[in-house]
């Protein structure tokens, strides 16, 4: 009897790390307003907050030994990402959380590399990690930005003249390793 209890124990507690380790934390808030003419107008917004700023600095440092490379991502995404086609908003500027991903726009996030998940929150059934641009981005099932983090090490576009060239040339090299 004991070791069925202890075996109900030890798999109750499995089912509650995972969740206990996820990083989530949602808040609501709720305003009511008294208008003018006597009506009352109740307004409340939820906002979930996956990565913490430990995740977030983990994460910038996840790709800061990428720097050298010309996109500054790990080997293999430049093959992966359509860099011409990629939302201009995405390149430049973090994604706001509660933005949904719009159909036409979603083969343009990359999942996130098995190595950065490992820095990541664990993450629910219903929320998926994405690269989208120069952002890592916790997706939900109905697409919707969860949260964000922009990272600055990796670059689209730059001043330099032969970046483009550059960049070119190191996808070619890319392909070619891939194909032996």
């Amino acid at each position: 009897m004991k070791s069925i209890f202890n075996a109900c124990g030890a798999v109750t507690l499995g089912c509650l790390l995972p969740l206990a380790a996820q990083n989530s934390q949602t808040t609501t808030q709720s305003e009511v307003t008294r208008n003018a003419d006597g009506s009352v107008t109740h307004t409340e917004s939820t906002k979930t907050v996956t990565f913490n700023p430990e995740v977030r600095t983990k994460v910038v440092h996840y790709f800061d030994a990428y720097k050298s490379d010309p996109l500054g991502l790990p080997p293999g995404f430049a093959t992966r990402i359509k860099v011409k086609e990629i939302p201009a908003a995405w390149r430049t500027t973090t994604i706001a959380p509660g933005v949904v991903v719009s159909e036409n726009e979603r083969s343009y996030l990359v999942d996130a590399p098995p190595e950065l998940v490992k820095v990541l929150p664990a993450s629910s059934a219903d929320v998926h990690y994405y690269i989208a641009g120069s952002n890592v981005v916790a997706v939900d099932k109905s697409y919707r930005i969860v949260d964000s983090i922009q990272i600055p090490s990796i670059r689209f576009t730059t001043d330099e003249p032969d970046h483009v060239e550059k960049v070119e040339r190191h996808m070619k090299d890319e392909d070619k390793d891939d194909d032996d």
